[in-house]
C-alpha cells in the first residue's frame, strides 16, 4: 500500500508597499469662506433672516501667513455680482464675520445666494476648492400700500421700537417708558424700498408685542420686543403689491422668558376657547375669549410637570384657529 502523498501548498502572495501621501505643505496664501449668515434659510441663523440688506458672511484664515485684505465677489443667482475688499488682521487659523455692503437683491421666493474670496493679501490662493460657498434663502416679505403698526407696551419695561428705510429716512420713532400697560396704533404711508423695524426693550419684564398689518388689514408679521440687541422685521414696499387677504383681527402665541410662559394676543372676530392639555389630554388651563376686544392672556406652565404641552384656541362651532406646542423644561437643579 502506498503511503498517502502529502501535498504542500504554500499560497503566495505579493506584497504590495501602500504609499502614503506626503504631508501637505502648509499654504502661505489661503483663506476660506466658513458660513453665510445672512441671506440664508439655515434655522440656525432664522433671527437674522429674511433679511434685505447687509449680507453677514464668515471666512477663515487657512494659510499661515497672518490675513490682512482679501477681495469678497457676493450676490444673488441671476443679479451682477457685487465686490468688497476686506482688510484686517486674522492669525492663521482665526475666523471673523464679515457684514458686506448693499441691500439684497432677490426674486420672490426661494433665491441663491454665492460668496467667493480670492487674492488673499494680494497673493494667488492656493487651496481654491473651499473659497466660494452658496446657499439657499427665501426673500424677504413685500407690500405695497401703507402698513399699520400696532404696539403693547408692557408695564415695568420700558423701550423702544424703530421703523427705519435702508437709505436713511425714519418715518416711525416710538420710546416709551417703564409704566402701564398701554397701546398704540399708527398707519404709515412709506415710499418704495427696503425697511428695518427695530423692537427693543429693557429685560426688566415681560416683552411688548409689535403687530404689522398691509394696507388690506392683514396681519402680516407678529414679533415682541427683546432686550439688548432686540428684534427686527425686515421687508420690502413696492408699488403695485397686492395686499393680502385675511381678517383684520390677530391671534399671536409668543414665548415669554421664564419656564413654560407664554403669551396669547388676541383680536377675535368671535367668541374662542384657550384650552392647554398635556400630551395625555389632561386639561391643565381653560380660559374664555371675548370677541371684539384686544386680549392679552398669560399663559404660566412653571408648575407643571417637563415635557411637551398643546395649546389649542377654537371659536365657538368649533373651528381651530391656533394649534401650536409649547415646551416646558426640567427645573434647574440648583
Amino acid at each position: 500500500m502506498r503511503a498517502p502523498l502529502l501535498v504542500s501548498s504554500v499560497l503566495c502572495c505579493s506584497v504590495v508597499m501602500a504609499q502614503t501621501d506626503k504631508p501637505r505643505k502648509p499654504l502661505r496664501y489661503d483663506a476660506a469662506v466658513v458660513a453665510i449668515i445672512v441671506p440664508s434659510d439655515e434655522p440656525r441663523y432664522a433671527e437674522h433672516n429674511p433679511a434685505v440688506h447687509a449680507p453677514r458672511v464668515v471666512i477663515r484664515n487657512e494659510g499661515t501667513d497672518p490675513l490682512v485684505g482679501i477681495s469678497i465677489r457676493y450676490g444673488t443667482e441671476g443679479f451682477p455680482a457685487r465686490m468688497y475688499a476686506w482688510t484686517g488682521h486674522l492669525a492663521s487659523g482665526a475666523s471673523a464675520e464679515v457684514k458686506l455692503t448693499h441691500l439684497i437683491d432677490m426674486h420672490p421666493g426661494l433665491n441663491t445666494f454665492t460668496v467667493k474670496l480670492g487674492d488673499p493679501n494680494g497673493k494667488k490662493d492656493r487651496d481654491p476648492q473651499d473659497n466660494a460657498r452658496s446657499g439657499v434663502f427665501t426673500a424677504a416679505d413685500t407690500h405695497g400700500g401703507p402698513i399699520t403698526l400696532r404696539l403693547r407696551t408692557p408695564a415695568n419695561n420700558g423701550g423702544s421700537l424703530r421703523l427705519e428705510n435702508t437709505r436713511g429716512p425714519v418715518p416711525v420713532e416710538w420710546n416709551w417708558p417703564s409704566g402701564a400697560d398701554t397701546v398704540r396704533r399708527e398707519t404709515v404711508e412709506l415710499t418704495p424700498g427696503s425697511y428695518f423695524l427695530h423692537v427693543v426693550d429693557s429685560g426688566r419684564a415681560e416683552p411688548a408685542s409689535v403687530q404689522v398689518f398691509d394696507a388690506g388689514g392683514a396681519l402680516v408679521k407678529a414679533m415682541r420686543s427683546k432686550p439688548k440687541d432686540g428684534a427686527t422685521y425686515q421687508f420690502r414696499i413696492e408699488a403695485n403689491t397686492p395686499g393680502r387677504s385675511g381678517p383684520s383681527g390677530y391671534l399671536t402665541l409668543m414665548r415669554s422668558a421664564g419656564r413654560g410662559r407664554a403669551v396669547l394676543d388676541a383680536l377675535l372676530e368671535r367668541p374662542a376657547m384657550l384650552v392647554v392639555t398635556d400630551l395625555l389630554g389632561n386639561e391643565v388651563m381653560r380660559r374664555s375669549l371675548a370677541a371684539g376686544v384686544e386680549i392679552t392672556e398669560r399663559i404660566d406652565l412653571s408648575e407643571q410637570r417637563a415635557g411637551a404641552y398643546n395649546v389649542q384656541v377654537e371659536e365657538e362651532g368649533g373651528v381651530e384657529l391656533l394649534r401650536e406646542v409649547l415646551r416646558v423644561d426640567e427645573r434647574d437643579p440648583r
